[in-house]
């Protein structure tokens, strides 16, 4: 280093090492002996200490439920259970689908039959295409509905194969029952040089229609309280069986938080499995802000606990805030791999310290009284243990195809169900207000003679508009439900007719919904595909409705001795 006048200058400064082992900087010393006794003091282990050993082993046994039932409804309607193989499908599959095969759009009879084309082609007897094709013909548009769908079967008409009609044709005859044998279709007429291959063919397009959605054993929907019910069981230790139940499922996600045991469902298939002992090593949980572990280490600056505002009767942010600082440093992690699908419990626990003694760790029911205050990860004092759900966690979403909303008219005094979209022949989602529009006639010319006055008992009523109509659930019952109505039209050829629904969230007729279920705020039911890879790798597409919070009230303009 050198000085010449004011400046200072220097070409590199260098620490050097007076000993090549790196034991001395991992001692970690404490060269201020009074600070580490005023920590010590802090922490209060001069008056309180003791010789407490560090965990560093743990045996578990588990024990494991397999899920082995599924119900889908409610019990009191009389649905019955099925066998269940939570590894077959997610859960959200088994439970939302419904079976869009039973009344297929134009679209997937269409897609269906060009699937049977390419497959006669595909066994070398393409020749027979436009003899299916005549046979099976899929027809034109009927009635002249909204015009998408129009146009689209104005062009597929006549020009491809009704699959639908077709599955039923093929699967009569090569599935059949009472001992018959297998055979095609008598028309068309197939040569039987080539029967062998175009059967080949319709084998493997029956079992490409039945695989393409996901198809239901049970409807899990229940339509006056637009949502999903349904049920799981699973065997016990005691043979009785462990029911679980999921009242309210309306958003598309599932969890072990969603059920709720009940009482005991009855022998079921499989039984308690008890696995070896698992040793391992236990961790000790980090959360960031925690309190440091070292006395001389600095803590993370990224989250204060003392900057958390909470007034004395913020009790919530209270115990969390004390949880942290006092008790955040007790817990231990001992990681385990279980089944998916599987109620799981802990049969024992042993953990061995430093000094080498053995604690057997109780649960905290044999602690405190069984109905304890609070539990974490347990469905109800009858069935702890953690319900590892066979459940996805994210799904694609298409678009919705159907939407409903569910709303009250203060000013009209009625609550309404308002489709707003409905699936059209052409499998996408039709306006219903603007398909209505498009329909209507044209402004009439105004009188000629001076005002003239109308009265009209009514005003109309858009006819995507339903009513919900009160009604006493039962007699002498103040309980109210509200009934799927429907309002006088008169045509323009001045025919009368009555509203109906179109989709299939409002179906069938004369649907009957709790009053709970229209608040204020509304409701609104929508209908779409989703899709999933399970764990497998298999996808899986199925049809599915949420139910989500409405937009509010909403005027229908209904008013009566109108002049």
């Amino acid at each position: 280093m050198t000085m010449a006048g004011e400046q200072m200058s220097w070409s590199r400064l260098e620490p050097r090492a007076r000993d090549s082992s790196l034991a001395p900087g991992l001692e970690a010393r404490v060269h201020d002996a009074l600070w580490l006794l005023a920590r010590q003091w802090q922490f209060g282990e001069l008056s309180a200490g003791s010789d407490l050993g560090t965990a560093v082993l743990a045996e578990v046994v588990i024990e494991v439920a397999p899920l082995a039932r599924f119900r889908p409804g409610r019990p009191d309607d009389g649905a019955a259970t099925e066998p269940y193989d939570p590894a077959a499908a997610p859960l959200e599959a088994r439970v939302e689908a419904e079976d869009p095969l039973s009344e297929p759009t134009a679209r997937l009879r269409a897609r269906a039959g060009l699937q049977f084309e390419r497959l006669l082609v595909a066994h070398g007897v393409g020749s027979y295409s436009a003899a299916y094709r005549a046979a099976y013909a899929l027809a034109g548009p009927d009635e002249p509905g909204d015009a998408p769908a129009a146009r689209f079967l104005a062009v597929v008409g006549g020009r491809v194969l009704d699959g639908k009609r077709l599955y039923d044709d093929m699967s009569a005859a090569l599935r059949p029952t009472g001992g018959a044998s297998p055979a095609l279709p008598p028309e068309p007429v197939v040569e039987a040089a080539d029967a062998d291959a175009v059967g080949r063919a319709a084998e493997s397009w029956l079992e490409w229609y039945d695989e393409l959605y996901v198809r239901p054993t049970g409807t899990a929907w229940v339509g006056d309280r637009m949502e999903y019910v349904f049920g799981l069981a699973a065997p016990s230790a005691d043979g009785e069986g462990i029911a679980l139940e999921v009242d309210e499922h309306t958003d598309g996600r599932l969890d072990w938080y969603g059920f709720s045991a009940g009482g005991g469902s009855g022998p079921t298939d499989g039984a308690v499995q008890v696995d070896d002992p698992a040793t391992m090593i236990p961790t000790p949980v980090t959360y960031p802000g925690m309190p440091a572990q070292r006395l001389w280490e600095f803590e993370d600056a990224n989250v204060s606990f003392g900057d958390v505002e909470a007034q004395p009767e913020d009790l919530g942010r209270l115990l969390l805030t004390q949880f942290a600082l006092i008790y955040g440093g007790d817990w231990l992690l001992v990681p385990i791999e279980v089944p998916a699908g599987s109620l799981v419990r802990v049969h024992s626990l042993v953990v061995s310290d430093t000094f080498g003694q053995r604690v057997r760790i109780a649960p905290a029911t044999a602690i405190e009284r069984a109905e304890g205050d609070w539990r974490m990860f347990t469905l109800s004092p009858g069935a702890d243990g953690l319900l590892v759900a066979p459940v996805l966690v994210s799904a694609l979403r298409g678009r919705d195809l159907e939407e409903v909303l569910l709303l009250r008219d203060e000013t009209a005094n009625l609550a309404w169900a308002v489709e707003r979209t409905v699936e059209g022949a052409h499998g996408l989602p039709v306006d219903r207000a603007q398909a209505e529009y498009a329909r209507r006639p044209g402004t009439p010319p105004p009188a000629a003679d001076g005002d003239v006055f109308t009265y009209r008992l009514m005003t109309d009523v858009p006819e995507h508009w339903l009513p919900l109509l009160p009604r006493r659930a039962q007699p002498g019952d103040p309980a109210t439900t509200l009934e799927l109505g429907s309002l006088p039209r008169v045509l323009p050829d001045g025919s009368a007719t009555t509203t109906a629904p179109l989709g299939r969230v409002l179906q069938p007729p004369g649907l009957t919904l709790r009053e709970e279920e229209v608040p204020r705020e509304g409701a609104r039911v929508t209908r779409g595909y989703r899709m999933a890879r399970w764990v497998d790798g298999t996808t899986f597409l199925w049809l599915s409705r949420r139910k989500q919070v409405g937009r509010g009230e909403g005027s229908s303009s209904l008013r009566f001795d109108a002049m």
